[in-house]
């Protein structure tokens, strides 16, 4: 073979190879880069949200810091001065009874789950165990929508949180909210004042929607600043981790602020309070919450509906006890009592019209069918054929033979056999 031929067809293949390997190349380089530029995106943006998570903490720390500082100094403050500087605040109201009432009333702060009784209750009934007790100058509807009237007051709820998963969450629609309202949303423990707002008194945590601030405990005590404030249609939301004892906010659906206690694996009840005409409606997961994240982790306080079984059905006894049963309709043609008698006189029970007859053969047919019918049969026959043994002079229809038969008042004329008989009314 020619050598010069030889080279060309060799050189020819190289290239042939080096195209389809830059081919490769490119192939690669251009379906990989998209894949690239999201994941470059995607850890981009993670780190961007953990700076954010970074900062958050940070300020919460900050915050946590400032809030123990305002607790000592709060908590070292007489009376005389924390009146004074709650002078014609809202919070400067019902301050004195809210002690007197705390002092007297101390509340549970024991730790556990629900009990026995109040577990069985949520599991029959779902979110719907959780209601709002009326009170004086509050309207409770469907146990969850909540009107108050005026006045400061708050209404807790009547099971606490069951302290049995991470996170648990309820939101509070403000269907009517006045711009001279103030309105209360958090946890506390049983036994808070009832006419006091959430917050405001020892045990509890709560938004005011009045100035955008978290309270705990104490008027003085804003542990949570500038969180904005919410207005009519707007839905606050409230979070409780029990195992660590933090609460977190969010309104319309975000996230605005996490608040710690010392309060892990107490009994915690959502509380909502009020100091003006407003209305309420309350979720504890009957529907679906604005928050997108609870959904999607069950957040809710239990199951939206509960496992209570439907009434039974109609003629279906399905095992239960038969206590009493009513009179039967069956084998007398639906009726459980005879026809009523149309007669117009008594003479008919005597003398009976052409159309009737003392006793018809359905009827004594059916006499014959029952056995109460067939056992007097039996003992009147075998009567009768004692007698005739015996030699009694009665014979079978009961009277001597010597003696005349009983003439009637009015002959009833003769008829066939064919004639169908029909039964007396009083038969």
């Amino acid at each position: 073979m020619n050598p010069t031929a030889i080279a060309i067809a060799a050189a020819v293949g190289g290239c042939a190879v080096v195209v389809a390997l830059l081919l490769i190349v490119a192939i690669h380089v251009l379906w990989g880069a998209p894949v690239s530029l999201a994941r470059l995106r995607l850890s981009c943006d993670r780190r961007r949200r953990q700076r954010r998570h970074r900062r958050r903490c940070r300020g919460e720390q900050r915050e946590d810091e400032a809030h123990a500082k305002a607790q000592r100094d709060i908590g070292l403050l007489p009376l005389d001065s924390v009146l004074a500087r709650l002078e014609g605040t809202r919070a400067q109201r019902n301050y004195v009874y809210a002690c007197q009432y705390v002092a007297a009333h101390p509340a549970d702060e024991s730790e556990g789950r629900l009990s026995d009784r109040d577990h069985e209750l949520v599991m029959e009934s779902g979110a719907a165990a959780w209601e709002f007790a009326p009170a004086a100058g509050v309207a409770v509807r469907n146990g969850t929508e909540i009107e108050f009237a005026g006045g400061e007051q708050s209404v807790l709820a009547s099971l606490q949180f069951p302290n049995e998963q991470r996170v648990y969450y309820y939101e509070v629609r403000l269907a009517q909210l006045p711009e001279a309202t103030n309105v209360a949303v958090g946890v506390a423990m049983r036994g808070y004042p009832p006419q006091r707002m959430a917050g405001w008194a020892r045990h509890s945590v709560a938004y005011h929607t009045i100035d955008g601030t978290a309270y705990y405990s104490h008027p003085l005590d804003a542990c949570r600043r500038a969180l904005g404030r919410a207005r009519t249609s707007d839905t606050v939301g409230v979070g409780w981790r029990p195992n660590s004892g933090k609460m977190f906010i969010a309104i319309n659906g975000r996230f605005v602020c996490h608040i710690r206690t010392p309060w892990a694996r107490k009994r915690m009840y959502p509380i909502v309070s009020a100091d003006g005409p407003c209305a309420l409606s309350v979720n504890v997961g009957a529907r679906a919450f604005v928050l997108a994240q609870a959904n999607m982790r069950h957040w809710s306080l239990a199951s939206t509906e509960g496992l209570r079984l439907p009434p039974p059905m109609y003629q279906h006894i399905s095992g239960t006890v038969l206590l009493e049963e009513g009179p039967s309709t069956r084998g007398h043609g639906g009726r459980c009592h005879p026809p009523p008698y149309d007669g117009s006189s008594s003479a008919s029970l005597i003398s009976p019209s052409p159309d009737h007859s003392v006793l018809s053969m359905d009827a004594a047919s059916d006499s014959a069918a029952t056995p109460g019918a067939q056992g007097r049969m039996g003992r009147a026959g075998s009567v009768q054929s004692q007698r005739r043994s015996a030699g009694d002079p009665r014979g079978e229809s009961g009277r001597r033979r010597d003696q005349p038969a009983a003439e009637p008042l009015c002959a009833a004329p003769a008829r066939s056999r064919s004639t169908p008989s029909m039964q007396t009314p009083g038969s």
